[in-house]
């Protein structure tokens, strides 16, 4: 069998970047095909840290108040009155984040053209990004802009590192609408062109740039926005953008949330049943987000068993359903171990 990959989503409760990637790679490191630098600046809250550099740039401000209790209790915001929201003012800050762990990543990981490891930079997609910072009408005036700013943190990246980064792009709000709407997801896709705008944010990279896909439920307070019935709306969302993904920026690897914030995974094969139609291509690896802090290691085992059933295979590598921000540092520390022996424990069989 061959060894499985251990992947983390990006995000760690450490108060510097080494001690997040350290931490990260003393705990699964031959695993690693990608190490997250930990989003130490954004790591609780995630998107509102970059959404708050924005209206401190001047190019957003605050329409109303809330108190981030909860995705739906956030802060909206709007374009001031009398402006008009264009690529070249928004400052997405990624750049910055991956010329501060270039080097740490250098120093941890010297070997990491033999060893395959590379940099992973984790950034949402202008649709999520939009949409959390907007609203829904946000995301038809403005995604345009969004949608220039990423490619353009993009390019700078790789100008910066080239090969040796690999850009996470997270769409959060895109599952969040399809197993919201389910069992009509198909035409939200369709209608709002989710799959299509994933795929166009590599189309508008440089040739070449290396990519992986996070689909996210949402983890804000270790809370999901929301629940999957079962795996239909990923499975769909997910071959959906394979089909529009450009041949010639790689999509290395695809991440699937199975668990959903403080919900454990299933325990029922019909939910996993809809991963036999998972259609992703020999060069993109499937990571199943089954890793949670509530079942047992060998409940945990049973349940990667449950997944590999429906997808007729074993999974390219295992990892949480989201980052582990949002868990206190010890819960984060026994979930980057879990990883590594649920990865173990399933190469042996157990």
């Amino acid at each position: 069998m061959n060894r499985r990959a251990v992947h983390f989503v990006g995000s760690f409760p450490a108060d510097t970047t080494e001690g997040a990637m350290r931490a990260m790679l003393d705990a699964a490191g031959p695993r690693l095909r990608t190490l997250p630098t930990g989003e130490t600046r954004r790591y609780e809250f995630y998107i509102r840290p970059i959404i708050e550099n924005l209206v401190q740039q001047g190019v957003l401000e605050v329409d109303r108040p809330r108190e981030w209790r909860s995705s739906r209790d956030r802060t909206r915001h709007r374009v001031p009155r009398g402006g008009r929201l264009v690529a070249e003012a928004l400052d997405l800050g990624y750049r910055s984040e991956a010329e501060e762990a270039l080097p740490i990543f250098r120093q941890l990981c010297p070997d990491h053209a033999t060893s395959g490891t590379a940099l992973q930079i984790g950034m949402p997609t202008d649709f999520t990004l939009a949409f959390i910072a907007l609203g829904v009408t946000g995301v038809f005036r403005h995604r345009a802009a969004f949608a220039a700013a990423t490619a353009r943190e993009i390019t700078r990246i790789r100008e910066l590192a080239g090969d040796q980064v690999v850009i996470q792009l997270e769409a959060t709000a895109e599952l969040v609408l399809m197993a919201s709407a389910q069992p009509l997801h198909r035409p939200v896709d369709t209608v709002l062109g989710l799959a299509r705008g994933i795929a166009g944010i590599a189309a508008a990279a440089p040739a070449g740039t290396r990519f992986g896909v996070h689909l996210c439920l949402g983890s804000l307070h270790n809370k999901a926005r929301a629940t999957l019935r079962d795996t239909r709306p990923l499975v769909d969302l997910a071959n959906a953008i394979v089909r529009h993904w450009p041949p010639d920026r790689p999509l290395e690897f695809l991440h699937a949330p199975l668990a959903a914030g403080d919900v454990p995974p299933p325990d029922r094969p019909e939910f996993y049943a809809p991963l036999r139609r998972l259609a992703l291509g020999a060069q993109t690896a499937f990571y199943a987000g089954v890793v949670h802090e509530t079942p047992t290691d060998e409940e945990q085992l049973h349940l990667l068993s449950l997944v590999e059933d429906a997808l007729g295979r074993p999974v390219d590598g295992v990892a949480s359903a989201c980052g582990l921000g949002r868990r206190p540092r010890v819960v984060a520390d026994a979930l980057l171990t879990r990883a590594e022996r649920t990865a173990a424990g399933g190469e042996s069989g157990v």
